[in-house]
């Protein structure tokens, strides 16, 4: 069921609802529908339909959504996608300026810089890309990033340093690099230099406020610090069980924030070496961390969909309630007072109004997917939905997708639609598309039949499976 707080004239009324929706954090889930039932019977909670929902979805994706940034003066926001591309919007209309394409892979994450010149994408290409954000705004269709490529591994984490000259970025290659942006914008490599040191990925990095040292977040569970002068470690911040996924530092408030793969979120006193939050699911990976632009509020998100909202004036618990049916992989609290946006999933971003309190309930396990389909269908379709719809569509039209259209794709030479940016792999190909050839792909392997192609390793060992999938196929697929 659904709710929305009804406002009106009673204040004792209001007041004990408030009271006791505050109340439903701290006790058991059923005691909490319990008492949601009867504020309802009373009158005091009424229940509305999905058509009177306050959440607004904004589509420009044709694959999930991985991140989500905000620039300095809260006038444009960039998504990053799945489906190999960013897009620029205005705000707060959410109007869609310019879509970047670029990265030969899913994009992770987007920054922009603090002075307002750069916006910067890192992908599952191993590559960051640098725009100039003018001549993107001016002239959206025909702007070539400047490509950094310093990395073996993807990228998953980027910051700017506070005078906007430098970046760092995280990859899971085990390192992070520090970029000069005005030598690698006129034609240098860029790199200024290259920390290791981590066991395995690193997923996050920050500079301090004065830019002479570096906060590093990892697999291995340790938030480190580093000198930039002579690139030397320093010690271990936090050295925790499990990895850290995502990090939020803020060295005028004394705080680290950061969340685990475990489900921790925690709130570190740079000060004084202490925790002042600790808490989360148990198991669920914390997948983002967000501050509100007056830093008054931060925000985590976890694999389930769960977001947790802190007041840092006294770390006290304000919101806590499934803001997405799937991981929240970015979340931004916005400068318009009460609204959060949220990257899960869904080719859409989901804007949520949260000052009002308790938030609207999600139906579980949510509306069907194009990946997750929730009607009976053939066994051919499910698997197509499942293995293939995120990247590929059946129309004719395929943009805004990681892959090209399987429109007309039994008898096509490998590489052939124009239009779409095919790995070399591919474009040097000479396999013809037929039943043989596409089951070869879930048995030997993308990787085998055309190595160097962007198309994700998945393969499929039940071969009524590959069977049923290529029927499908077969039939949808032929032009008419």
């Amino acid at each position: 069921m659904q709710f929305r707080y009804l406002w009106n004239n009673r204040v004792d009324a209001i007041t004990i609802a408030r009271v006791s929706l505050l109340a439903l954090h701290a006790i058991p889930r059923y005691l909490a529908s319990v008492i949601l039932y009867l504020l309802m019977m009373a009158g005091l909670l009424v229940p509305f339909s999905s058509g009177a929902l306050a959440i607004e979805e904004y589509t420009a994706h044709g694959g999930p959504v991985k991140h989500l940034d905000l620039s300095a003066d809260g006038a444009l926001m960039v998504s990053a996608s799945f489906d190999y591309s960013a897009v620029l919007w205005r705000l707060p209309e959410y109007t869609e300026l310019a879509s970047l394409i670029g990265h030969d892979a899913a994009v992770n994450i987007a920054r922009f810089s603090l002075d307002g010149k750069w916006l910067v994408t890192g992908g599952d290409d191993n590559q960051v890309l640098l725009w100039h954000l003018d001549s993107l705004l001016d002239n959206p269709d025909d702007i070539e990033p400047v490509k950094l490529t310093g990395h073996k591994g993807k990228v998953v984490g980027l910051n700017f340093s506070q005078d906007s000259r430098f970046l760092i970025s995280s990859s899971w290659d085990g390192t992070v690099i520090v970029w000069d942006i005005m030598s690698a914008a006129y034609g240098g490599d860029g790199v200024r230099m290259r920390l290791e040191g981590h066991e395995g990925p690193v997923n996050a990095a920050a500079f301090s406020d004065n830019g002479d040292y570096v906060y590093t977040a990892g697999y291995d569970g340790h938030i480190r610090y580093w000198r930039l002068s002579d690139k030397t470690f320093l010690r271990s911040i936090i050295k925790n069980g499990w990895g850290v996924n995502v990090m939020y530092v803020d060295e005028s408030a004394e705080l680290i924030a950061y969340g685990t793969t475990d489900g921790a979120m925690v709130i570190h006193d740079l000060a004084t070496d202490a925790e002042l939050v600790r808490m989360g699911d148990e198991r669920v990976p914390v997948l983002s961390v967000a501050i509100s632009p007056d830093k008054s509020q931060i925000g985590f998100g976890n694999a389930k969909g769960m977001v947790k909202i802190i007041n840092l004036a006294d770390m006290s618990l304000l919101r806590d309630f499934k803001a997405a049916n799937g991981p929240i992989w970015s979340l931004l609290l916005m400068p318009q007072q009460g609204d959060m946006v949220v990257a899960s999933l869904d080719d859409f971003i989901s804007k949520w109004q949260i000052q009002d309190f308790p938030p609207e309930i999600l139906d579980s396990p949510g509306p069907s997917r194009r990946f997750h389909p929730t009607a009976e269908i053939s066994n051919g379709e499910r698997q197509f939905a499942r293995k293939c719809s995120v990247c590929h569509t059946l129309e004719a039209d395929g943009r805004r997708r990681a892959g090209p259209t399987l429109f007309g794709l039994f008898g096509r030479k490998a590489g052939s639609l124009p239009d779409y940016p095919y790995s070399q792999a591919l474009l040097d190909s000479d396999i013809i598309w037929s039943a043989d050839t596409v089951a070869r792909l879930f048995t030997d392997g993308p990787d085998v039949v055309t190595p160097g192609t962007k198309m994700p390793i998945q393969r499929m060992k039940n071969k009524q499976d590959r069977d049923d999938l290529i029927a499908f196929l077969e039939k949808v697929t032929q032009k008419h």
